[in-house]
Order: structure tokens, then sequence, then C-alpha cells
């Protein structure tokens, strides 16, 4: 394709935050690529939230819990938009047949080794192999499809400015990922909290509003002087919060991958999945995994014969993530951004 015959594009990438993240960079670039088409993008509802910073997108929510009575109806609110291309970014069966209610010529998914719940059935195109092993290179690779050129991830976004007052320089602390199994110890972030005030860091804790959430971020803040915001923060000021921190800590979950976005620094704790393929994308260095010693001993084989999206499954890996290894990090990384003052 050439880029005049490229006038209408849409993105079909419902969730997560973190992946969304990622999304974002590929479509900054086709943006760069294309800059007078129109990219339609179908996300979630919180994902819309981030999605909506970004100028010139046409963004159409679809709520899971809508079914196909959602997908009928948002493939009737754009039954007049022919798609010049469909770049299908997302590998789930409900994604697949959301794309079927839209009109597009060409409907590009991930290549085969990369393709999954029957996604390369929904689609008449297949990108190019990903150049890299990390989410965000597969996702770029259906840019590349259309001519986009590979290039390092960068996002354009306009921040609203939150009204929450913060300290001056201050750390954030997000104890919660998206499940329960993705959260460390709240031994571990008890112990954390209480070595960053002891060195004279101001502390955040950040987390949604979900029970969970809540009862997690309060148990880890108890006692301590900390600014908690769980559940006081929309997605666009969170991301305000993240963009004015001097450090963020987190497990595999949206605000690590929101902080690549505002160029914050993340400590990120892994042991669910590969960080080299899910991981904040410009802090590997910073990145404290255990995942490669639980796949192996729950795969029995290395880590190099396993398929590239293989994930440990017991419920207790997290745990598993040695408390002094994240503290040894933690005090590296706060020298190295001088934070503390020796």
């Amino acid at each position: 394709m050439i880029q005049e015959s490229i006038q209408q594009i849409a993105i079909v990438r419902l969730s997560a935050l973190g992946d969304v993240c990622h999304a974002m960079s590929v479509v900054t670039a086709i943006q760069t690529r294309y800059p007078n088409a129109k990219i339609t993008w179908i996300t979630g509802p919180a994902e819309a939230q981030l999605v909506r910073l970004m100028p010139n997108v046409d963004v159409r929510v679809y709520h899971k819990s809508s079914g196909f009575k959602g997908m009928f109806a948002l493939g009737k609110s754009l039954k007049h938009t022919q798609f010049d291309v469909l770049l299908h970014m997302q590998w789930s069966l409900r994604a697949s047949m959301l794309t079927r209610v839209l009109n597009a010529k060409k409907r590009i998914g991930f290549a085969k080794s990369h393709s999954r719940e029957k996604q390369h059935w929904f689609v008449n195109q297949l990108a190019p192999e990903p150049t890299g092993k990390h989410v965000l290179d597969a996702l770029m690779s259906l840019a590349i499809a259309i001519d986009v050129p590979n290039q390092p991830p960068s996002w354009n976004l306009s921040i609203p400015n939150s009204d929450i007052v913060l300290p001056d320089r201050f750390v954030v602390v997000n104890p919660c990922g998206s499940k329960v199994t993705k959260d460390w110890t709240l031994e571990g972030y008890r112990t954390l909290i209480q070595s960053l005030i002891s060195q004279g860091l101001s502390v955040v804790v950040t987390g949604g509003p979900s029970e969970r959430e809540i009862a997690v971020c309060n148990a880890v803040s108890d006692g301590f002087d900390v600014l908690n915001l769980v559940g006081k923060t929309s997605i666009a000021s969170l991301l305000d919060v993240i963009q004015k921190a001097a450090l963020i800590i987190s497990p595999d979950t949206g605000p690590a991958h929101m902080a690549t976005i505002v160029k914050t620094p993340v400590i990120a704790l892994f042991a669910l999945s590969n960080p080299k393929r899910t991981g904040p994308y410009n802090d590997q260095e910073n990145i404290v995994s255990v995942y490669q010693k639980l796949v192996e001993e729950e795969a029995g084989k290395p880590l190099e014969a396993l398929a590239w999206a293989t994930t440990v499954h017991r419920k207790d890996a997290m745990a598993q993530l040695p408390q002094e290894e994240v503290m040894a990090k933690v005090n590296k990384v706060i020298r190295q951004l001088d934070l503390i003052v020796d």
C-alpha cells in the first residue's frame, strides 16, 4: 500500500492498560507515516481514558459486558465507514468477533508465530515476523505491514494537570497488579516503604477503586506517613501523578507501562511472565524477576526451549521474589537517580 491509498485506519485493541500503552506508541508511528489518515481506535472503557489523550484519534468504546449486542451497535455506528486497513492488535476471540462488524479492505493480524485463539482466521493478511521479542515489537510488526518504518517507541500525549497536591520529589509505590497473583507480599511492600521513608524520600501509594486494591493499599500504608491515593485517581490523573514522580515501583500492571509513556523510571517486579516480553520497554535493566527460575522448574525445560508466551502458573509465584533482591535494586536505582543525599 502506498501512502495515498490509506485514508481510513481501524485499530482494534480492547485491553489491557499495559498493552494499550504499547499500542499507543505504534499508533504514534502510524500518524507520523500517514498524517492525513483518519484513525479510529476501538478499545475498552478504562483504556479509552488513556487513548483519548492522543491527538487526532476517534476513540470508540466497546464494553465487554455488552457482548454481541454491543458489537452490533458498534458496527451500526460505523456502517458508513469503509476502512482501508484494519490492524487487529488483539488475539482474543472476542476481539476477533468484533472485527467482523467493521468494513475493511485489508485486515492485518500477527504473524502465525504470534497468533493465538485462531486470530489468523479473521484476517486476510499476516504481519511480518516481529523484529524483537517484546509485545511492543509484535504490535509494531502490524504497522510495518503498512509501510511504517520500524523505530524506537515514542508517545505524543496531552496530559491534563491534576489537582492533587503532591510532594516535591516522591516515589510511587503501586502494589497491586490486575490480578491478586501479580501482587508481591504485604511484608515486602511495607519493608520497602519503611526503607524509602527512612532515607528521606516521600512516598505516594496508588491503586484502583476495587475492594482488593483499596484493602491492599491501606494495609501497606498503615502507620506510615505516605500519601495514599488508592481509588482517588482517574486514568488521566494517575498518569499525571506518575509523570511527576521521580520513580515508580510496581508489579507487572498498567501503571508500570504508563511510566514508560511519560519517561518516569520504573522498577518492575516479575514472576509470572517473561519480562523480556512484557516488561517496561525502556527499563529492562531495572526489572527484578524470578520468572526464568520458576518457569524452568515448572516446565522442566530451559527457557530457550519454551514458547514465547509461556507463563508461570503457581499462585504463590510473586512470593518467591526475594525481598533482599528488590531492596538492593531499589537502593541502587535511587542512588543512580540522586534521590537521596549520602
